[in-house]
């Protein structure tokens, strides 16, 4: 199962950022980032090489769920802005990260099967925070729209991952049907081994 916790900074003030761009030329930088250093809690940043152990997985258990585990993973995003000469540069940096803090499992539930259920919660967080950053690459911006239009992108793309997040859970009945969780299993694989090759 899963929760999410937006993790989202805008480091500037908007209002003071449009007038200084009036008069400039607009770029729109955007990276995965595989750290935070204003992050201090525990926490994983996302890479296809390394998967969850249920020793990440450190918070108290809620006794009155129905929940084995939940996985606390989301996407983060920081924004910045500089301006030289002519030239305003918003740089975007995202990332996706599990909070080792926020996730747990209960007694007796930490097996390998429910972790993998957990691990591709994860994944998928991971393949929205690589949709997100290709929809901001893609996005047409002017230094009247850039605001809104960046806040939208962010926005819709929460929505629809946390759509798939609870299609995940309820076409797998979280993980209870295993025949689907094989089919899910398949699909959110073979989409971050895509990425990856990329």
């Amino acid at each position: 199962m899963i929760i999410m916790k937006k993790h989202f900074a805008f480091v500037f003030t908007g209002l003071l950022f449009s007038l200084s761009l009036a008069a400039q030329q607009l770029q729109v930088d955007v990276n995965y980032a595989t750290s935070d250093p204003t992050v201090t809690k525990p926490v994983i940043y996302y890479s296809p090489s390394t998967k969850l152990t249920w020793d990440d997985f450190r918070a108290k258990p809620d006794a009155a769920s129905d929940a084995a585990a939940i996985t606390n993973a989301g996407i983060g995003f920081q924004m910045n802005f500089h301006s030289k000469d002519n030239l305003a540069t918003i740089t975007i940096s995202i990332d996706c990260n599990f909070s080792k803090n926020d996730s747990w499992v209960k007694k007796n539930k930490n097996t390998p099967y429910i972790l993998n259920h957990e691990q591709h919660h994860f994944d998928i967080a991971y393949l929205y925070a690589m949709k997100l950053i290709h929809n901001l690459k893609v996005a047409k911006y002017t230094s009247k729209n850039y605001n809104k239009l960046i806040e939208k992108i962010y926005y819709d793309t929460q929505t629809e991952l946390m759509a798939m997040q609870n299609n995940y859970d309820r076409e797998t009945k979280n993980s209870q049907l295993t025949d689907q969780q094989a089919l899910w299993d398949k699909k959110i694989d073979a989409e971050v081994n895509s990425i990856s090759k990329q």
